[in-house]
């Protein structure tokens, strides 16, 4: 058991982040508060009288969403870091969303109505102007070093801090100040990030599971900096005027702040790539479109309205294609598709031995997912499974295989994926229902070959006994004649389905009076049954091989005299009761022999019951089975 200062320790450890979380967010919410309540207050001058403050409509609308572009920032840089507190990218990532919550909180100074004076305007842009580019220097250095640490890191870090740190102070502060360069560094800062990104995801090619992050990370971090160096940055740094206010713009920071959380915290980290490919996509589509529409408006003087819609059209007629052509090229592997699959399945399910299935099957997945390893798994799953990051696939066990470990998909250069589970968990199914059918075809033939069997036995074998006691060579050849009819029908199971009741007993009382009569029995034949019944093959041969049967045994082992054969069949039953006068059986120490084993087999087999009992002077045979008329 734990003991009491083990279960405090980990009650601690829980606490911990709780605790750090708890804190770093309340800190941010009184900062945003404290704002709040700075953007409220009248021209007339500050109060703490609420009756006193703007209401909210009168305030713009730029305040809040600089205020919650900076609250969320710190949160979910916070809520990182609470979680991860030893873990320097982040750390960084920290440091970024404080950098963040200062340059918005102090980008609205133009719209607050208090009275403010020069100095505090200007401490004021100081604080904006280094938070926005502390979030360039932070972001730069946390992709030199995540996912993976990139050549000569410490010193691009270096030179990244000392680079674009003088260059800002230089324009913070003392002769050089010029509020206004802010926008060109960090037009460039967001340009080393972008670099940092593209390199990270170029490094990590032998990676996938760094791949993964690079690619998510690269995606977030080139539509959030994308967007706000497209619509604000780069205009500013032209010349231009910004397409939005940068207030609004920040927004798009949070772009980032969210893939980078996701990143750090290696969320489903088999699902990032695909997604990143798809954030890059439609980033692409935005970013065409505003372009497409400004080259439309400035150079062909349209219409905004005009201008839109040709850019929507053309976005539409030429994007869209080339988008679905580069997803199936780069995200999408080649696979095989359902009947690939039915086939490859059906052709693994009905080799010959297990050992072949087995290897097949492995083949199979082989050849599907190309992973680097393929061995059996330590633990028996029930259903796929995604281990280890999108490393490792599990796959249940099935056609005789034991479960098994799929490690390093597509020759180690991708992860599994959700969909891969899907598809093993199909391959399984339609492996599952092959071995069903295989399982079934091989009762079928073993039912066959045994049926052939009995049917050799019990009326081939009564039958050549009875040639072989007959004493007229003409009439032994008819009889090995019609015994190899009976073989042919045996083995093809062709005896005709219309042959009326009365016809064949006819010939079974007959064939039966004539093996007995040599062999000084005599034969009792009773029968009752509805005029004109025709019954199935089946049936047809069960009774006939009970009769037979029975015969022989009276013959070879029973020393009787008298062989008495009751036959009644109605509308769904058969019933027949053979009975002799022999020396009877011992039903103490009676085994059944491969005749009557058979017979009983057969009846049983039809679903109805088979009893041997001593008899009134010999053996008594006992049959009843269900039975189906066949057609006219």
């Amino acid at each position: 058991m734990m003991g009491p200062r083990k279960m405090n320790a980990t009650r601690l450890m829980l606490l911990a982040p709780l605790m750090r979380l708890v804190l770093l967010s309340a800190a941010g919410l009184v900062m945003f508060l404290g704002m709040v309540l700075v953007a409220l207050q009248p021209a007339t001058g500050w109060s703490w009288s609420p009756e006193h403050w703007r209401p909210l409509d009168e305030t713009h609308p730029a305040i809040w969403a600089s205020l919650f572009t900076g609250l969320l920032a710190w949160l979910i840089s916070s809520w990182v870091w609470a979680l991860k507190p030893g873990h320097i990218p982040a750390m960084l990532f920290a440091a970024s969303g404080f950098a963040t919550l200062a340059f918005c909180f102090s980008s609205f100074a133009p719209w607050i109505a208090v009275p403010m004076n020069e100095e505090t305007v200007a401490w004021i842009w100081a604080v904006n102007i280094l938070g926005a580019s502390a979030f360039g220097i932070i972001m730069t250095c946390l992709f030199l070093i995540y996912p993976s640490r990139l050549p000569n890191w410490k010193w691009l870090s270096v030179l990244t801090v000392f680079g674009f740190g003088s260059w800002t102070l230089l324009r913070t502060f003392g002769l050089f100040q010029d509020f206004a360069e802010v926008q060109r560094i960090t037009t460039f800062e967001m340009l080393a990030i972008v670099i940092a990104v593209i390199w990270q995801f170029r490094s990590s090619a032998s990676d996938p599971r760094r791949r993964a992050i690079a690619a998510w990370l690269g995606a977030s971090t080139l539509l959030g900096a994308g967007a706000f160096i497209a619509t604000v940055a780069a205009p500013i740094t032209l010349g231009f005027s910004a397409f939005i206010l940068e207030n609004y713009a920040f927004s798009f920071f949070l772009v980032i702040y969210i893939g980078l959380a996701i990143g750090l915290m290696r969320y489903r980290l088999f699902d990032l790539g695909s997604w990143a490919y798809r954030l890059v996509f439609y980033a692409s589509a935005s970013i065409a479109l505003i372009l497409l529409d400004i080259v439309l408006v400035s150079i062909l003087a349209l219409d905004p309205g005009q201008a839109l819609g040709i850019s929507l059209l053309l976005i539409a007629i030429a994007y869209l294609p080339v988008r679905d052509f580069l997803w199936r090229r780069i995200v999408q592997r080649r696979r095989a598709t359902d009947d690939d699959l039915f086939h490859l399945v059906l052709d693994t399910a009905f080799r010959p031995t297990e050992q072949e299935r087995a290897a097949g099957w492995k083949t199979l997945l082989q050849d599907h997912f190309h992973p680097l390893e393929l061995a059996e798994a330590e633990v028996a799953v029930a259903e796929p499974g995604i281990g280890r990051e999108g490393i490792s696939l599990s796959v249940p066990g099935v056609a005789g295989v034991p479960s098994l470990q799929l490690m390093h998909a597509n020759h180690g250069r991708a992860l599994f994926t959700p969909r891969d589970a899907g598809v093993v968990m199909h391959l399984v199914r339609l492996m599952e229902q092959a071995e069903t059918s295989r399982s079934a075809y091989d009762r079928g033939v073993s039912e066959e070959r045994l049926r052939i069997a009995r049917d050799i036995h019990d009326n081939i074998g009564a039958q050549l006994m009875r040639a072989l006691h007959s004493a007229m060579p003409d009439r032994k050849d008819a009889m090995i004649r019609d015994t190899l009819a009976d073989l042919r029908d045996v083995i093809n199971n062709a005896q005709s389905p219309v042959l009326p009741l009365d016809e064949v007993l006819a010939d079974l009382r007959a064939e039966t009076a004539e093996r007995l009569e040599p062999h000084g029995v005599s034969l009792r034949w009773s029968l009752q049954a509805e005029a004109g019944i025709r019954l199935v093959p089946s049936t047809i041969h069960t009774f006939r091989s009970l009769v037979r049967e029975a015969a022989s045994n009276t013959i070879k082992h029973a020393g009787a005299k008298r062989l008495d054969v009751h036959l009644r069949v109605t509308p769904h039953k058969v019933e027949v009761a053979i009975e002799d006068d022999g020396s009877g059986v011992d039903l103490a120490t009676a085994r059944l022999g491969q005749g009557l084993a058979n017979m009983k087999a057969r009846v049983e087999g039809m679903g109805g019951e088979f009893t041997l009992a001593q008899g009134t002077s010999g053996a008594r045979l006992l049959a009843e089975f269900p039975h189906e008329v066949a057609g006219p």
